[in-house]
């Protein structure tokens, strides 16, 4: 399996605010899953491991594609 990019995606159980975290380095996804299971506090809860170079939030996608028009 290639190593690549890759974020977590954690929710804080007190605030229901959602958490991303990139990591630095390029991991296999079951380094990446592993090192997300270990990091995540008891107040956390993992929602998942995605692989990414680059994650758009929806308003950036939209600029994005005007910008491309």
């Amino acid at each position: 399996m290639a190593a690549t990019n890759y974020t977590i995606i954690r929710r804080n159980k007190e605030n229901e605010k959602i958490v991303t975290s990139e990591l630095k380095y390029k991991w296999t996804y079951k380094q990446a899953l592993a090192l997300a299971m270990e990091s995540t506090k008891e107040m956390e809860e993992l929602i998942c491991v995605i692989e990414t170079n680059k994650i758009l939030i929806k308003n950036d996608k939209e600029e994005e594609k005007k910008t491309n028009i």
